[in-house]
């Protein structure tokens, strides 16, 4: 297998990142990651219910997923013959081939270690040659980059130019602060928001909620 509890930090196989975090990890456009998701090329492995739809959740090796696709595109290797050759492993019953199978490109053209073989996307079939490449670069990146998201100021909200059109965040998120108190004048409590948005903090969603009462004084007054 390409990666194990023991080639990451042990806390980050049981860590939960929303689609918010995964595209500041990957660089991924929200669009861009649903119509993978919909397509099931790589779609993520934990969920939570938002209201009426599915909030996005993804766990660390759908993140190494989404690095792989990304780095095999950026190659040269076209989304087809990656989703053609997804597929075939999948038929194989590898879950999450993406993290689990070695790959390589060669001018353009894709190839992945399976069962000790070489064999190439366009016919997968075919067996090649044998060979070893080292994938966990990839996964110390990851770990680097979450670390540094991780960083994030906590319990303060700010106003980012280009964010949400300027309306308050969480800081150091796209999460807006009126969703936050939306949810909590429903009846949520933070625990629960917690869940919704597992990116926050008891102190993000506190910071939320004090602001919001903080407004209600003065338009009162008024």
């Amino acid at each position: 297998m390409f990666y194990d509890e023991q080639t990451m930090g042990a806390d980050l196989s049981v860590r939960a990142f929303s689609s918010d975090k995964v595209q500041r990890l990957t660089g991924l456009s929200k669009r861009r990651l649903q119509y993978w998701d919909e397509r099931t090329f790589v779609s993520p492995s934990l969920s939570a219910r938002a209201g009426r739809g599915r909030r996005r959740l993804y766990d660390f090796r759908d993140l190494v997923s989404l690095r792989v696709a990304i780095e095999l595109r950026d190659a040269g290797v076209s989304l087809q013959e990656i989703r053609r050759t997804v597929e075939h492993l999948r038929s194989l019953d590898y879950e999450h081939p993406l993290a689990e199978i070695r790959f390589e490109q060669v001018k353009g053209r894709l190839y992945f270690q399976e069962a000790g073989t070489i064999r190439a996307g366009q016919q997968p079939e075919q067996v090649i040659a044998t060979f070893a490449i080292p994938f966990r670069a990839i996964v110390h990146r990851l770990e680097r980059d979450i670390a540094r998201l991780d960083r994030r100021p906590l319990g303060q909200i700010e106003r980012r130019r280009g964010v949400l059109g300027s309306k308050p965040v969480i800081a150091g998120t796209r999460i807006p602060v009126a969703s936050i108190q939306r949810i909590a004048r429903a009846g949520a409590s933070v625990s629960k928001i917690r869940q919704l948005y597992p990116d926050l903090t008891g102190k993000d969603i506190r910071a939320a909620l004090a602001a919001e009462a903080a407004v209600r004084p003065r338009k009162h007054a008024s």
